[in-house]
């Protein structure tokens, strides 16, 4: 069954969600489990397809909560990469980083505003602090881990581009 959701092909829009479960279960629980079976290509193509099935509400508690540990894990097992599988990552990180950053805008902007209004003002207009919410802080630590990501995945890429230096 694990291999069935590491296959791109198979990839559906439960991917993103099945990586962060694999991801979070820990061989500390077992000294065997069934995740040492996985293979570093199986890993990579769960972690190739959970990019390409971001869910566009990445931003929500719940889906948020799974950034840190996909990101981690995809700069592990994203050394046998092809070269248009990093073309594709760097995509996708692009697209998260957009993201990141217009939260970001949009919190302190909404930060400035709660500032300059008063307790009722601030009940009236709605600005009061979701606790679903990400907090500014939260996001932009996610956002330097996922510019760290996209910077090794470009160093990858252009080592594609330069021949190999024989001793």
């Amino acid at each position: 069954m694990i291999p069935d959701y590491c296959s791109s092909e198979s990839s559906t829009q439960h991917t993103f969600y099945m990586a962060g479960i694999f991801l979070r279960i820990t061989p500390e629980h077992q000294s065997v489990t069934l995740l040492d079976l996985v293979t570093e290509q199986q890993w990579w193509d769960m972690m190739r397809s959970a990019w390409i099935r971001l869910p566009y509400d990445i931003l929500g508690k719940r889906d948020f909560e799974l950034l840190p540990v996909l990101v981690d894990s995809t700069k592990k097992y994203m050394q046998i990469a092809s070269k248009s599988d990093l073309e594709e990552l760097i995509e996708r990180v692009d697209w998260l980083l957009e993201r990141l950053e217009g939260e970001m805008q949009l919190k302190r902007q909404l930060q400035e505003m709660r500032l300059r209004a008063g307790p009722e003002m601030r009940s009236e207009m709605g600005l009061e602090m979701q606790p679903e919410m990400q907090s500014v802080e939260q996001i932009e630590e996610i956002a330097i881990a996922v510019k760290e990501l996209r910077t090794a995945a470009s160093n990858m890429l252009e080592s594609f581009g330069q021949p190999l230096l024989v001793p």
